[in-house]
């Protein structure tokens, strides 16, 4: 399971807020086909309203990513998240994911050995997709 924490910090009203907010990134993956806009969505979760002063103080903060599990770990520097490039990582895996009962056919057990068949397969599945 990839999951990640990310963190937005700031003050409103003379309080300091932390809002630390666990992502589970495949579930967010398959519902969204994506990531989506995490400052929408860590707003959604702590109740904060798109149309407050608040939100708009959370706008100009950082997020902060921490506690990054399996390999999204490699997608985070210097609490920063890599977000568009774990995200076309992520769908490539479920598309291999998908097709291996196919691909073993072939008798091919990690198709990473096979880089020019894996781009072969993963650019057909996209014009497949594309054209439906």
């Amino acid at each position: 399971m990839n999951t990640i924490t990310a963190t937005i910090e700031f003050g409103f009203k003379g309080q300091q807020f932390v809002l630390d907010t666990p992502l589970d990134l495949d579930e967010l993956m398959q519902k969204h086909n994506s990531i989506p806009p995490l400052y929408d969505y860590i707003a959604h979760i702590h109740n904060i309203d798109n149309y407050s002063y608040e939100y708009e103080i959370l706008l100009g903060e950082t997020i902060q990513f921490s506690h990054a599990s399996t390999w999204v770990a490699d997608f985070v520097e210097n609490k920063h998240f890599d977000q568009v490039t774990f995200a076309q990582q992520w769908q490539e895996r479920n598309i291999l994911e998908k097709l291996a009962p196919k691909i073993k056919q072939l008798d091919i057990d990690d198709i990473q050995q096979h880089p020019q068949l894996k781009d072969l397969i993963l650019t057909a599945y996209n014009y497949g997709k594309q054209a439906s």
